[in-house]
């Protein structure tokens, strides 16, 4: 039978020194316990590997692989998702064996944009370039693709560095109030450890609306004119939409889709808008915001009115 673990005779170790902590990168332990006479201390149980010292938060060490434990060998993986230098120590039944230890370094994993989709009214479009176009009352949701593998939002913590953006723990994002052409930066903090994923918005347009209220061209822009004032003129066609069904950065219609889903939150309406575009012979271009699609009809006919800011 073997007596205890020697230290000259036993030996702890692993096969990388400094692991990136944001659990992508991965070590071994390997160890080797004989006593003094080099018999092989074997064990099938009570064996682990503990941390030492000040500990690292979010260290992972899988269970201990017994299968060489005929001639006291064992194994285990460690992993994490911290910052610092773990100690690691091999315990038998809760004695420290040998003396024995081993130190990893943990990297700080920083911080990382966050490269999917936004879900935005039936659409995935890049969270690298969305938002353009704003409006209060406007939401979308950060997808799981911009986070670490295997990893979704209830896996992080949010915030937003304006009050008139905020980010709920699901990760929908809502603009509050109106925005301004500052650059917010939406951050999701892992709550067990890993790499920091950020995003910006940073909108290049602003929009309001005059509810469910039908009015001739020279009605809408006087609205805009006069009642918001402020720089909202009536916008151009191309910035209510870019085609029939287009989804995709730049216009109204191409980044939020049917308007009238925005009913309740912002009193949008899945109508026919007027354009600051003249046809000529007395028409107007006209846009769907519930399809994109682009028309043109005679001024004095009767449509919804939306103004647009440049920010």
């Amino acid at each position: 039978m073997a007596g205890p673990a020697d230290a000259s005779q036993s030996v702890l170790k692993n096969n990388r020194s400094s692991l990136k902590g944001d659990f992508t990168e991965s070590a071994e332990l390997y160890l080797v316990l004989h006593d003094l006479s080099g018999h092989p201390i074997n064990v099938s149980e009570g064996l682990e590997f503990v941390q030492s010292g000040t500990n690292v938060s979010y260290v992972q060490i899988s269970t201990i692989d017994y299968t060489q434990n005929l001639y006291g060998e064992y194994k285990a993986t460690v992993t994490g998702g911290g910052e610092g230098i773990a100690t690691l120590i091999p315990v038998l039944n809760g004695v420290h064996q040998a003396g024995l230890s081993t130190t990893i370094e943990f990297i700080s994993a920083g911080t990382r944009p966050m490269n999917g989709t936004v879900s935005v009214n039936g659409a995935n479009l890049p969270a690298a370039s969305f938002p353009s176009q704003g409006f209060t009352g406007a939401y979308y949701q950060l997808n799981n693709d911009n986070f670490a593998p295997g990893k979704t939002a209830a896996d992080y913590a949010f915030s937003s560095t304006a009050s008139w953006v905020d980010v709920d723990t699901s990760g929908k994002v809502t603009f509050k109030n109106v925005g301004d052409r500052n650059a917010v930066i939406i951050t999701a903090t892992p709550r067990s450890g890993g790499a920091i994923y950020q995003t910006q918005v940073r909108v290049k347009g602003w929009w309001v609306n005059h509810g469910n209220n039908l009015m001739q061209l020279s009605q809408a822009e006087n609205y805009c004119s006069n009642q918001v004032g402020n720089g909202y003129p009536l916008p151009r066609a191309d910035l209510l939409s870019n085609g029939h069904m287009r989804r995709e950065i730049g216009s109204l219609y191409g980044e939020w889709g049917d308007m009238g889903n925005y009913m309740k939150e912002a009193d949008f309406y899945s109508m026919v808008y007027w354009s600051s575009n003249s046809a000529g012979a007395g028409q107007q271009y006209i846009v769907s915001l519930e399809t994109g699609t682009q028309n043109t009809y005679q001024t004095y006919e009767f449509f919804y009115g939306a103004c647009y800011k440049q920010i």
